[in-house]
């Protein structure tokens, strides 16, 4: 990991009485706060920290990424919640020794489950959550042996479900019934064994229990009332796998989506903390079952889940749309009902024969739509108001469409094509003889409230909403001068042009309303559509720096690099390398010293970077800085 590479190289230089040089540093000074979310590295007062030390985050529920493997799977999060209290509420025939052993942490929280009695010993937890029929639930936990060593997994409320067996002597994980999607026992040392189980659920609410089995692997035994096994460190998950174990001391909690990872045609790239501030909901309730009664099917076939295609997710959850041979339109839809005014309708697509896909959005009377070559992401037709193509990996694309509405009943419709520029009918959606054969593969449709497509948010029965969610940065860990500040912000952000003020904070250090430092994006006509603004307001007295219009344009994942410099004779911008003009008549800088610092606050994209100094940079610094 880059951390432990970069403490290394500290110590190599310590030791050789090497000068180190500091890689966040800038025209000789070093910040005193630094968040590097692509290198997971984090800095308070000048020396290491960690993320959850170095700012506070918010999110109230699940939201998906992607991983450094390609597949996009929710935040690590875990639905337990007290990981490290082994719930016994309900259980048979066993008893409790809470904190009587160290666990993998190296503190002594590890709880020892002790069968006593003749009969079945297990114990299980039902958590105050909601899954649905068909979602993904991984249940892990920690365990080392004091004297038993067989214990399964099962899900309950699962109509019998399916069952795994850990063995921590011999360090094995086997399938006693049913299917899992996924099962591991990981040596974590000490004796410590990482157990998971991984499940696609068949009821709604199914919740794990853990029984404790007998020498020969059989139920029902009696115990001798003084092995038992240690446990630590549980976590539920609505994952096809275990991500990194979370803690959870009163409720769930779900991590920062740091490590969020985009694919540049040949690799996955790590951009940083995917940071979006819009809560967001997904109309369609049954976003991955196209063959579902809620999707109409206008001459096409639906396979489901075809066998032997891997989805963005890593599982084979994939549909297929076939055409069958006839000469007509050939699509599925779904319809909403709402009173936004703007949406945008997405999905993914690979080619499955035919290369072409037709994407369109219908409102009485009129159809708007994008037609996008899956063989390389290229948009070959189109009429929309907004459309976008991002290459996922693995042969598929996420295509979206994007309409200003009228408030009114509208669909989705999504056509396989064989031919870039297929015959359009009165409806402008594509008309051919269909082989019967041919088709295309989907995953994941999404209509959204917004301008822009948002994080996938899978459905599977009702609409669901992804929460905003939050980053701050607490006074106690910021450097302030009241003589001279600096500031830097890296990443990429996606927006559409709204015509509107202050669309994107990079970020909001405010004391009151009217006192504090700010930096944001305008799309307001009024005011210069697309212009950066570096504001530093005290008593309700504002000193503005200003870029030119369409300093970024709108779109995805738009790379941006912004730095500032305030002082009390001071206060300038830099945008992407270049400085801009400095005001030589600020107001006072704002005491900031107890002010929380909102980062991204009105803001969709990833933040690769984040620095704070004390000093000033000077133009040349910001520049610098912002390059």
């Amino acid at each position: 990991m880059p951390t432990i590479s970069l403490s290394v190289s500290l110590r190599s230089h310590l030791r050789s009485s090497t000068a180190f040089v500091d890689p966040y540093e800038v025209n000789s000074f070093s910040p005193d706060f630094v968040l590097d979310f692509k290198n997971s590295i984090y800095k308070t007062g000048g020396a290491d920290t960690t993320l959850s030390s170095a700012v506070t985050h918010t999110r109230a529920g699940n939201a998906t990424m992607v991983d450094s493997d390609g597949l996009l799977r929710y935040a690590p999060h875990n639905l337990y919640s007290t990981s490290s209290d082994t719930r016994t509420n309900s259980s048979f025939n066993l008893t409790k020794t809470s904190d009587s052993a160290v666990s993998p942490d190296g503190t002594t929280t590890a709880d020892l489950i002790t069968p006593i009695n003749a009969g079945r010993h297990l114990f299980q937890y039902s958590p105050s959550f909601s899954a649905n029929d068909g979602s993904n639930e991984t249940y892990s936990f920690y365990a080392k042996s004091n004297g038993y060593n067989l214990i399964e997994v099962s899900q309950r409320n699962q109509g019998g479900g399916t069952v795994t067996k850990f063995d921590l002597s011999a360090v094995t994980a086997t399938t006693t019934s049913g299917t899992e999607i996924f099962k591991s026992i990981e040596d974590v040392g000490n004796g410590w064994y990482r157990c998971s189980a991984s499940y696609i659920t068949s009821s709604v609410n199914p919740y794990p229990a853990v029984e404790f089995l007998d020498t020969d692997g059989s139920q029902g035994f009696t115990a001798d009332g003084t092995s038992g096994i240690y446990f630590w460190g549980h976590q539920l998950e609505s994952n096809s796998t275990p991500s990194i174990y979370v803690p959870t001391t009163s409720s769930p909690v779900y991590a920062p989506r740091v490590g969020h990872h985009v694919y540049n045609g040949t690799s996955w790239v790590n951009e940083g903390i995917l940071h979006e501030s819009e809560a967001r909901t997904n109309l369609v309730t049954y976003s991955n079952d196209l063959n579902h009664s809620t999707w109409t099917k206008f001459r096409v076939v639906i396979t489901q889940n075809v066998s032997g295609v891997t989805g963005p997710d890593g599982t084979q959850t994939v549909d297929k749309i076939t055409p069958i041979a006839t000469n007509e339109q050939h699509r599925v839809w779904y319809g909403v009902s709402s009173t936004a005014v703007g949406e945008t309708y997405s999905v993914y697509a690979k080619s499955a024969g035919y290369d072409y896909i037709w994407v369109g959005y219908y409102e009485n009377p009129v159809y708007e739509y994008a037609i996008v070559n899956l063989t390389n992401g290229a948009v070959t037709s189109s009429n929309a108001d907004n459309y976008s193509v991002e290459d996922v990996g693995n042969g598929f694309y996420r295509i979206s469409v994007t309409k200003t509405t009228s408030g009114s009943s509208r669909y989705i419709s999504i056509s396989p094509s064989p031919t870039a520029s297929p015959t359009l009918d009165t409806n402008s959606a594509p008309v051919y003889l269909g082989d019967g054969t041919s088709g295309v593969y989907v995953y994941g449709a999404q209509i959204e409230a917004g301008s822009t497509p948002s994080s996938y948010i899978p459905t599977s029965g009702s609409a669901v909403t992804r929460a905003a969610e939050t980053l701050t940065v607490p006074a106690a860990n910021l450097p302030y001068s009241s003589t001279n500040m600096s500031i830097q912000m890296s990443g990429k952000m996606t927006f559409a042009d709204e015509d509107v003020s202050g669309q994107l904070k990079f970020f909001r250090w405010l004391k009151d309303n009217s006192s504090g430092i700010r930096v944001l994006y305008d799309t307001h006509s009024g005011y210069g559509t697309g212009r950066i603004t570096f504001q530093q307001i005290q008593g309700g007295n504002y000193r503005i720096v200003n870029s030119g219009s369409n300093t970024y344009p709108e779109g995805l994942s738009v790379p941006f690099n912004i730095a500032s410099r305030h002082g009390s004779s001071f206060v300038n911008g830099a945008i992407s390398g270049t400085a801009l003009t400095v005001i030589t008549t600020p107001v006072a800088l704002p005491d900031l010293s107890t002010t929380t610092l909102s980062l991204g606050n009105t803001f969709m994209g990833t933040i690769a970077q984040f620095r704070v100094w004390d000093e000033d940079l000077t133009d040349t610094g910001i520049a610098e800085a912002s390059t």
